[in-house]
């Protein structure tokens, strides 16, 4: 019979296979100092195998174990499912192949019942190899390093991702915010940009990072399946979709903070040659928010194709793009200096 006492934390973890690396995340939050949560671990159709190797962990009353009973399938679905089966004041959405310190939950956990005024809090991140925690990459989040951040995560620059935060389950279902399961990637940007949009309340924890980010291993990882053509089309449906909830609530304000969206999506989909299709399509989608900057879009991308007959198609794209290229190198140089910067005044 389950504890009827409801904990003050749920943490939600979708997982698939790779069992080795889900049993040391678990280990990670069970080494914690901090008790009083529950871990709900949601099953996206995973082998028997890996069910079987890690159902000694239900030994543990807090530990659940659920398998994901609607479609599609996808982390978004598993994360929505263990939103609605949490009983925790807060929540906490992990990664399942990631570590987090034993300190990780204590620390969230006093810093956000320090402020009532918030509906969220922002913690900061490194990455994790050889059992370590490491800092001063490019894969560093959760830290106060830009003026807006709604901007910068439209923009593809993240301020934070889902994994450095807690939230209080009362602000998300009262603003009905959950996983887009519709999406295949950027899930997480969409998830944080509703929690913007719709104005929860939220701010950074001046702490050490708490939280690792797998830089090796991880075979499911999105980000090795970017350019195939269902994240390609999911791609699309992001696009659209974050322009007409941005243009409803701020009018033109966010343009060209959507308009370097597009540009990220076509060049790191089609970072081998621009294709005429998809093109048009991210064109089409640009074009439909904003004829002006539909219109600079599509010269941009066909120029690029047309390049491309007169010089190898890599360069072609790096020519197009070498303004957007640009902001994007300087960015990954002056990031991680603001991020040593507050460091430093730790």
């Amino acid at each position: 019979m389950e504890d009827s006492k409801r904990p003050t934390l749920s943490i939600v973890i979708p997982f698939f296979n790779q069992k080795e690396l889900v049993a040391e995340m678990f280990d990670s939050i069970l080494a914690n100092d901090f008790q009083d949560w529950e871990l709900l671990a949601v099953d996206d159709g995973s082998d028997p195998e890996a069910i079987v190797f890690l159902k000694h962990y239900e030994e543990d009353s807090r530990i659940r174990i659920l398998h994901r009973d609607t479609q599609p399938k996808g982390a978004p679905t598993c994360r929505n499912i263990g939103m609605e089966r949490a009983r925790g004041e807060y929540i906490i959405f992990f990664d399942s192949d990631d570590y987090i310190t034993p300190s990780c939950l204590r620390t969230r956990i006093e810093a956000i019942e320090k402020r009532h005024d918030l509906d969220f809090m922002v913690f900061p991140s490194g990455t994790f190899a050889g059992h370590t925690l490491h800092t001063g990459g490019t894969n560093d989040y959760g830290y106060p390093v830009y003026k807006d951040d709604l901007s910068a995560l439209l923009r593809r620059t993240l301020p934070f991702v889902v994994v450095n935060n807690i939230y209080r389950a009362d602000a998300l279902r009262s603003h009905s915010i959950t996983w887009e399961t519709q999406l295949h990637s950027f899930q997480d940007s969409d998830f944080n940009i509703q929690a913007l949009l719709r104005g929860l309340k939220y701010d950074y924890a001046p702490t050490a990072p708490d939280y690792g980010y797998r830089i090796a291993g991880n075979t499911n990882s999105i980000s090795k399946k970017i350019v195939s053509e269902r994240h390609r089309q999911s791609h699309l449906f992001f696009l659209n979709k974050q322009w007409e909830e941005v243009q409803r609530r701020y009018g033109n304000r966010y343009q060209f903070s959507l308009y370097l969206c597009a540009l990220y999506i076509a060049f790191f989909t089609m970072s081998n040659g621009l294709e005429k299709a998809y093109s048009s399509q991210l064109a089409a989608v640009v074009k439909s928010h904003s004829r002006t900057l539909g219109f600079i879009y599509n010269a941009q991308m066909r120029f690029g194709i047309f390049l491309s007959r007169f010089v190898p198609a890599k360069s072609a794209v790096r020519l197009v793009f070498a303004v957007f290229l640009i902001r994007r190198k300087w960015h990954e140089r002056i990031i991680p200096q603001r991020i040593r910067k507050i460091h430093e005044k730790a």
